[in-house]
C-alpha cells in the first residue's frame, strides 16, 4: 500500500516534493505504528466486507477495523462472528489488502476467537480491545503474544482507553498501571487509542460540528494525561478520537475534521478513528509533512547538538529538545509524504475530487 496512490504521477509531482513510501503489514513496527492514518470502522455484520476490500472501491482505505462491539447488537454477536469467518475466508491469499483489525468486545471474546484468528493470521494485523483495564489488557496481550508465536506473523493489540474508571482522581496511577502492561509486551502494541465518544458520553456531552475535542475540558485533560504517560519520548503512538460528523468532503464537516486532526498532531497524536469513508482523505492529507518541517527535521537529526535558525529563518531549531519531534516528523514524511512548498491538504482534496490544486 501507499498513501494517495490513486493520484496520477503528474498530480503527485505537483503536490509532493517527496512522495509517500509503500508499506505493508510486515513493515517494521516503528514505521507501521504511524501508518494507520484514518482507521475505518465497519460493523461485523456487513456481508459485503470482503467485496469492499477486494473491489478496491474505497480508494483512500489503508486500515479497517471490523467491529464486534458497539456496532453489533447483543442478539447479533453470533451472526457477526460467523460472518467474520466467512469474510476472512474470502480474503485468504489476497495481496495488498489494507491493514485489518478485529475489535472484540472483551478478553473473553478474544480467547474464544483464537482459533479463527490463528486460521486467518495471514490476513489480519491485530485486535482492538475496548475499555482496556490492567487485568484485561494483560490477559489480551498474553493471548496476542501466543498468537504471534504460533503463527509466526506479527499480531498486534490496540487498547482503547475509554472506561469511566479512568476519569477518577487516581487516573495517573491507573494509566501508569496500563503502561506497565504495555511495556512488558511492547512488541505487541501498535497504538494506544482514545474513545472520545464514550468519554464525552460519561458527562452527557455531544460536540457540535465546530467544537474540537480539545474544547471539551474533561476529555481534553484526559488526552493530555494519556500523552503524558504513553507519549513521553515518543514511546507509543496515540491515535486521535473519532470525529462524529459524516460527509466530511466539504463545508463545516470538512473544516471541523481538518481542524481537529491538526490539533491531534499538535498535541502529539497520530492517526484517527473514522466512521465514514469521506473522513479518510482529510485525515490522511493533514498528516502530510510540510516542506519546511521536513527540512528542519533533517537538519536537527544531522546537527547532533547546538542551535540554528530554521529553514524558513522564522523559528529556532534546537537539536536536543527538538530531536524527538524531528524523528517523529521524518517517520510521518516517509509514510504520508512531504508537500511541495506551496501545497497543503486542501490542494490534495481538491485534486482528488477532480479539480486542480491552487496555483
Amino acid at each position: 500500500m501507499r498513501y494517495f496512490d490513486f493520484l496520477e504521477p503528474s498530480a503527485r509531482q505537483t503536490l509532493f516534493s517527496r512522495p509517500p513510501e509503500p508499506f505493508d503489514r510486515s513493515a517494521d513496527q516503528d514505521l507501521l505504528r504511524g501508518a494507520l492514518g484514518g482507521l475505518l470502522y465497519i460493523p461485523g455484520t456487513r456481508e459485503d466486507l470482503a467485496s469492499i476490500l477486494l473491489s478496491r472501491k474505497l480508494r483512500d482505505l489503508t486500515a479497517m477495523a471490523v467491529c464486534l462491539e458497539d456496532a453489533v447488537g447483543d442478539r447479533d454477536v453470533a451472526r457477526a462472528e460467523e460472518n467474520l469467518h466467512r469474510q476472512l475466508s474470502r480474503l485468504e491469499g489476497e495481496e495488498s489488502l489494507p491493514l485489518l483489525f478485529v475489535r472484540v468486545r472483551d478478553a473473553a471474546m478474544l480467547e474464544r476467537l483464537v482459533p479463527l484468528l490463528l486460521k486467518h493470521c495471514q490476513v489480519l494485523t491485530g485486535v482492538i480491545l475496548p475499555k482496556a483495564e490492567p487485568k484485561t489488557l494483560r490477559q489480551t496481550l498474553l493471548i496476542a503474544n501466543d498468537l504471534c508465536r504460533q503463527s509466526g506473523c506479527p499480531f498486534y493489540i490496540m487498547p482503547i482507553l475509554e472506561s469511566a474508571g479512568l476519569m477518577a482522581p487516581d487516573r495517573l496511577d491507573q494509566l501508569s498501571a496500563l503502561r506497565e502492561c504495555t511495556d512488558a509486551f511492547y512488541s505487541q502494541v501498535l497504538n494506544i487509542r482514545i474513545g472520545g465518544t464514550d468519554l464525552c458520553g460519561l458527562y452527557g456531552v455531544r460536540r457540535s460540528v465546530d467544537t474540537p475535542i480539545y474544547q471539551v475540558a474533561a476529555v481534553a485533560g484526559f488526552i493530555g494525561d494519556v500523552v503524558r504517560i504513553f507519549g513521553l519520548e515518543d514511546r507509543y503512538t496515540i491515535s486521535g478520537p473519532v470525529w462524529e460528523y459524516y460527509r466530511a468532503s466539504r463545508g463545516a464537516e470538512l473544516e471541523g475534521l481538518l481542524r481537529e486532526t491538526a490539533l491531534d498532531l499538535q498535541n502529539g497524536l497520530c492517526g484517527k478513528t473514522c466512521i465514514h469513508p469521506s473522513q479518510l482523505l482529510p485525515v490522511q492529507a493533514q498528516h502530510v509533512v510540510s516542506l519546511e518541517s521536513w527540512q528542519d527535521a533533517c537538519a536537527i537529526v544531522e546537527a547532533g547538538g547546538g542551535v540554528q535558525a530554521g529553514t524558513g529563518k522564522n523559528r529556532m531549531n534546537e537539536a536536543r529538545p527538538h530531536l524527538v519531534w524531528a524523528r517523529r516528523t521524518l517517520r510521518l514524511a516517509r509514510i504520508y509524504g512531504v508537500w511541495q512548498g506551496d501545497k497543503g491538504p486542501r490542494d490534495l482534496i481538491a485534486m482528488a475530487d477532480g479539480g486542480e490544486a491552487s496555483a
